[in-house]
């Protein structure tokens, strides 16, 4: 098989087949006329068969994953869809496709988690020296005491019996406005992946700071095992959904920047799935963060010894590795879902 001549014969129709791809994708099937229908499909096909052909003669890696998401493509918007429950919707994203597209996002994830790790080295290190600086990365709500200050008074009201949440209602109103506002600094961090990656980065690096800049104070003021009590078990998941808000910001910019996948815009779309499953697991993972932060977090020594909610987070930190790296998955069939553009 002559795998060049092939290509240059094929081309032009697998070109065609993208181009009515991004008419439907911009008006639906109805933006298409009844001929340019039948022609979608018979290209379809076309290029169905030529990825079976493909796969059985040459293997080769390049072209045959440009069909595979051409013909993935094509199938997204031909395939009639499943009807299915929003249970058993949300139950297969959480499942299997948040962790399967975490483990296929790899590079963004690194990327992401890198800035955020760097920022806390440098607010850590910068208040270490300089504990002035720390209101450069802190807002004054944490600068009115002393880190020692705050512990004592945490644990006289937790002798005293009393906290700061004390009915189930106050519980419930916290940990709305966390999940609201954790979710909201996720999307901040995804949306700004449209300034090329910058403001991720650069968002990614400041909430890595800030929570460097905290860690010195506490440390300082040899409180450092309250301040990770404190932290951790919401933390734990709070954070790393952070870094998935910044992996999906890098998916973005990864899109604006690369030019040898097609269009930013086609290439968006085609990572619209996996963004999409990207926010819902990750708003499953607030909720259940800020249920802890609004709750467990909250309650201190003496009533919760500090080493079992470090080791509670230090659990649920395993667990959640476990599940987006170790935890087998059932990838989904090819042509349901894709997560990159078709280079034409």
């Amino acid at each position: 098989m002559d795998l060049n001549q092939f290509f240059h014969e094929r081309r032009p129709k697998w070109q065609r087949l993208s181009t009515l791809l991004d008419r439907v994708d911009a008006a639906t099937l109805a933006g298409l006329t009844p001929a340019e229908a039948d022609e979608l499909f018979a290209l379809y096909r076309l290029a169905s068969s030529d990825l079976n052909l493909i796969q059985t003669r040459t293997g080769n890696p390049t072209l045959l994953s440009f069909l595979e998401q051409l013909v993935g493509r094509a199938y997204a918007n031909l395939a009639p869809p499943q009807r299915t429950s929003f249970f058993r919707s949300w139950w297969r994203i959480v499942r299997h496709d948040f962790p399967a597209t975490m483990r296929a996002q790899a590079r963004p994830l690194a990327l992401a988690t890198a800035a955020m790790l760097t920022g806390v080295l440098f607010g850590f290190i910068t208040t270490l020296v300089r504990p002035d600086a720390a209101e450069v990365f802190l807002s004054p709500e944490h600068l009115v005491q002393s880190p020692r200050q705050r512990v004592a008074e945490l644990e006289s009201m937790e002798l005293e019996g009393q906290t700061r949440i004390d009915s189930a209602s106050k519980h419930t109103l916290f940990t709305t406005f966390l999940f609201t506002h954790n979710i909201r600094v996720t999307i901040l961090c995804f949306a700004l992946g449209l300034t090329f990656g910058i403001g991720t980065v650069g968002l990614l690096f400041f909430n890595g700071a800030m929570l460097g800049s905290l860690a010195a104070l506490y440390l300082t003021d040899g409180v450092f095992v309250f301040f990770v009590a404190w932290v951790g078990p919401h933390g734990s998941i709070e954070l790393p959904c952070i870094v998935v808000g910044g992996t999906a910001g890098l998916m973005l910019a990864r899109a604006q920047l690369r030019r040898d996948r097609g269009s930013t815009l086609s290439q968006i779309r085609a990572a619209r799935p996996a963004l999409v499953t990207m926010l819902i697991g990750t708003a499953t993972l607030l909720v259940i963060a800020g249920a802890i932060e609004g709750g467990f977090s909250q309650i201190n020594e003496p009533r919760l010894p500090y080493g079992f909610k470090i080791g509670v987070a230090a659990a649920l930190f395993a667990a959640l590795l476990a599940y987006f790296f170790l935890l087998p998955v059932r990838r989904r069939k090819r042509g349901s879902e894709s997560d990159l553009a078709v280079p034409v």
